[in-house]
């Protein structure tokens, strides 16, 4: 038997080197070998024959360089339909230092148009791309930023809706606000081609192209169970709130996260599409949710050692004017200790009591102000902030 092998793997090696032979000749390839051995390897093949196969792998070449650039063609005509739709989000945060100093820092994200009625245009988008925002302006196909207003955010799904006036956009320079197309997350399979589009690292809106490498699953994400699908498409800072689209040039997913580990290359996290549109859909069609109206910071043991502070509360860094706060008379500086009969030892906290309250609603608020404590009677109004 081990003689048999031997002479199969020698056949199998002369005949591997012929047809190599011949293809890096007929490809134009140089392969380190003489003339020489090349006739000696294969004596009977003629000029005729060699220009045969030439002419055939040409052909396939020809081929397959056809069938790239449609596929190219294809990627083009896909981020031409799906960009206009893509809005390039700008949130600016206000907070206060150690030594108590206002500043402001700006991030950015991505949004999708999913809707729009005569007055406005509905942008769905991440919850942590606008959380705790002062403000929120947005661009759309590269033209001026125009401010936009909180309708609807759910931190449990990571998903968020604002809106812009159309009057706004017009003036900006967007003459037609494309509404984007949203498909079905469950038909998709693993090794589908997608493309991710949104704005990377803040610099406008980029494509990336990649495949679906898990369908839809629950994971994990930042304390949050949710419902994505996987790819290998490069999501980068910027890119969440973004859309991942199928070759239909129809959303299947929000762009929400990816695993930023030296040691993992590949794996970003999209919000299925089946999952958000329903989400989203609700949170435009939201009329009951109020708010405070204040920006808040955790007292710190640091904080309140070095300005002799209590360490139960959370300290008002902003009122927003027109806000139930304002409203109310808190200010600046004061110290909330409890929001509706319960403790408030951090910002989650204050921010999930007011999660519960509805426009109308009447609460009491307690608060330190200059050492002596008040009670407060505070009317919940609209959502008018993020």
């Amino acid at each position: 038997m081990k003689k048999n092998i031997n002479i199969n793997i020698i056949k199998t090696s002369i005949l591997s080197l012929i047809i190599g032979s011949a293809v890096g000749l007929s490809l134009g390839v140089a392969i380190p070998v003489t003339s020489s051995i090349v006739h000696s390897v294969t004596p009977t093949v003629s000029t005729t024959n060699v220009n045969t196969t030439t002419t055939k792998q040409d052909s396939n070449d020809l081929s397959v360089i056809q069938t790239l650039d449609e596929e190219s063609q294809n990627t083009v005509n896909i981020i031409k339909k799906v960009k206009p739709s893509i809005a390039c989000i700008t949130s600016v945060v206000q907070g206060t230092d150690f030594f108590n100093q206002s500043y402001e820092s700006e991030g950015s994200g991505s949004g999708i148009v999913f809707y729009k009625d005569s007055q406005k245009a509905y942008i769905a988008t991440n919850y942590h791309v606008i959380s705790g925002a002062s403000r929120v302006s947005i661009s759309l196909n590269e033209c001026d930023l125009v401010s936009a207003e909180l309708v609807g955010k759910d931190a449990n799904s990571d998903l968020a809706v604002i809106s812009v006036k159309l009057s706004d956009l017009a003036a900006a320079g967007v003459k037609d606000v494309q509404v984007a197309e949203f498909g079905d997350s469950d038909s998709t399979q693993v090794g589908d081609t997608v493309i991710a589009i949104g704005n990377a690292l803040g610099q406008g809106n980029t494509a990336t192209k990649g495949i679906i490498s898990v369908g839809a699953k629950e994971v994990n994400i930042n304390g949050k169970k949710l419902t994505v699908l996987q790819t290998d498409a490069a999501i980068n800072p910027g890119n969440s709130g973004g859309a991942l689209v199928n070759q239909k040039g129809q959303v299947i997913g929000i762009n929400t996260a990816k695993i930023a580990l030296t040691s993992v290359e590949g794996v970003g996290y999209s919000i299925a599409s089946n999952v958000a549109e329903p989400l989203i859909e609700q949170l435009m069609n939201t009329t009951d949710s109020a708010t405070l109206g204040v920006s808040v910071v955790t007292i710190t043991d640091e904080m309140a050692q070095y300005y002799n502070l209590p360490t139960a509360g959370v300290m008002v860094q902003e009122v927003v004017q027109g806000g139930s706060a304002a409203q109310s008379g808190i200010k600046q500086n004061d110290i909330i200790t409890s929001f509706n009969g319960q403790p408030t030892f951090t910002n989650d906290q204050l921010v999930s009591l007011v999660k519960n309250t509805k426009v109308g609603d009447t609460v009491n608020v307690k608060l330190i102000r200059n050492g002596q404590t008040l009670d407060i009677k505070v009317k919940m109004l609209k959502s008018s902030g993020f």
